[in-house]
C-alpha cells in the first residue's frame, strides 16, 4: 500500500513539474527551410489558403484570389530572372575595363553589400516573427 501511494505521488510531482515549465521557444526551421523557394504555384496557393481563412472567402472568391496572386508571382519571378541577368551583364562589362585587383575589390565589395542586405533581412524575419509570437504585437 505506500508502494502504491509513493509511485502516486511520485506521478503526481512530475506531473506538476512538467505543466509548470515554461513553454520553450521554438526550435528554429532547420536551415535554408527560410526563404526556400517555393514555385508560384505554391506561394499562391498558400497565399489563397491564408487569405481565404482570414477573410472568409466563397469558392468563387478563392478562385479568383488564386488566380490573381498567381499572376502577380510569375511577374514577380520574371522580373526577378530579369534583374539577375541584367546584373550579370553589368558585371561582365565592369570586368572587361576594370584591371584584376579593381574586380577584385568590386566583387568584394559587392559580396559585402548582399552580406548586409541578408543581415537585415534576417533581422526585418525575426523581428516579425518576434510580433506575431509574442502577445504584445497584436
Amino acid at each position: 500500500m505506500k508502494n502504491i501511494i509513493l509511485i502516486l505521488f511520485t506521478v503526481a510531482i512530475a506531473s506538476v513539474n512538467a505543466v509548470a515549465q515554461e513553454p520553450t521557444k521554438p526550435k528554429p526551421a532547420p536551415k535554408g527551410s527560410i526563404g526556400t523557394k517555393k514555385t508560384p504555384e505554391e506561394r499562391a496557393e498558400n497565399m489563397t489558403k491564408r487569405l481565404s481563412k482570414e477573410l472568409n472567402l466563397n469558392p468563387d472568391q478563392e478562385l479568383k484570389t488564386k488566380a490573381i496572386i498567381l499572376k502577380r508571382e510569375l511577374e514577380r519571378e520574371r522580373i526577378t530572372k530579369d534583374v539577375k541577368e541584367a546584373h550579370g551583364k553589368a558585371k561582365e562589362e565592369f570586368k572587361s575595363f576594370l584591371t584584376p585587383e579593381q574586380f577584385q575589390k568590386f566583387e568584394k565589395k559587392e559580396a559585402e553589400m548582399k552580406q548586409k542586405r541578408e543581415e537585415r533581412r534576417k533581422k526585418a524575419m525575426e523581428k516579425k516573427a518576434s510580433e506575431k509570437a509574442s502577445p504584445e504585437g497584436k
